[in-house]
């Protein structure tokens, strides 16, 4: 997990996917923490990609540096 988080600390911005009923829905992030090797993301709670989540909890992350890319695919707890 460790390199996956460097890697996307490297980014700067990175994107996380969520679905919005049938619709995908896509936006910037830029805040990632990593704790006893678990990813961590932040956004409030009143906010639409909260409630995405929420609703299913099935999400992706994709970056770019340097002409090489991640794609991570994840099941968000909160925590």
């Amino acid at each position: 997990m460790k390199r996956v988080y460097d890697f996307l600390k490297k980014c700067g911005t990175y994107y996380l996917a969520t679905m919005d009923g049938d619709q995908p829905r896509v936006r910037p992030f830029g805040t990632i923490a990593l704790f006893e090797d678990k990813l961590y993301i932040q956004t409030g709670r009143s906010k639409n990609v909260s409630k995405q989540i929420k609703a299913n909890p099935k999400i992706e992350i994709s970056g770019m540096t340097g002409g090489k890319w991640i794609r991570v695919e994840a099941t968000a707890v909160e925590d």
